[in-house]
């Protein structure tokens, strides 16, 4: 009788100890699981972190760069000094940005790629095309590399990719009409006051052939020639 109670005490210590050691078991490996998930979180959070800091970097550079830009006040296609001077500090506020942008890891290599390929198409300065329409591109492209970092910065949807070349085309050809509306509205203000040498009708009719308000040279004798005639606004 002893010897069974003896057997029987063994069995349920034995079972209570398996239990309980399988229970610690689990309770380790939920524990390290656990700690494993917590770890992962952590180190998601902090490369997150980390990206927008580069981002960050880069998207102050750049900001930095645009009012560069915007304060110049270069006329026409510069001087050599004034053209070198700009190129200098344009490659160095785009050197600064890009670094800043190839830290961004390969789960934002959509921001990073857009970024660094907004980047290598603002081209350095030689006077061809004169400052404005160079402006005129370069602070397209600035503000929309500007608009990629900043969203995600800010933690947004990035923006789908958009071709920039037919963007950059029509503001270019907006400023163009701009200017030359209002140099023909100049010669128009001449013309009523004092009239214009050859020279200057000359150029008004090239000027209105460009905008369209004349048919182009040669189209025929009905053409009209008054030199005061503005765009039509619509």
């Amino acid at each position: 009788m002893m010897i069974g109670m003896h057997e029987f005490l063994g069995k349920l210590w034995s079972m209570e100890f398996g239990a309980a050691l399988l229970g610690a078991l689990a309770g380790g490996a939920f524990t390290i699981l656990g700690s494993w998930l917590q770890a992962r979180s952590s180190d998601k959070a902090t490369a997150l972190a980390q990206a927008r800091a580069n981002a960050q970097r880069a998207f102050d550079t750049l900001t930095q760069l645009r009012v560069h830009l915007e304060a110049q006040t270069f006329a026409g296609r510069g001087t050599h000094e004034t053209r070198a001077a700009w190129n200098r500090e344009r490659k160095t506020l785009i050197a600064t940005a890009n670094s800043a942008i190839m830290l961004l890891p390969d789960a934002y290599k959509g921001t990073r790629g857009q970024a660094l390929m907004l980047l290598r198409m603002i081209k350095e300065w030689y006077g061809d095309p004169e400052w404005r329409e160079y402006e005129v591109e370069t602070n397209l492209l600035l503000s929309e590399a500007l608009k990629f970092l900043g969203l995600f910065v800010r933690g947004s949807k990035v923006p789908e990719k958009r071709d920039m070349a037919p963007v950059i085309a029509e503001a270019i050809e907006h400023y163009r009409r701009e200017w030359m509306t209002a140099e023909l509205a100049d010669l128009a203000r001449q013309a009523d006051y004092g009239g214009l040498d050859e020279e200057d009708q000359e150029r008004a009719h090239v000027l209105q052939r460009a905008l369209g308000i004349l048919p182009p040279q040669g189209a025929g004798p009905d053409a009209t020639t008054d030199p005061a005639r503005m765009p039509e606004t619509e």
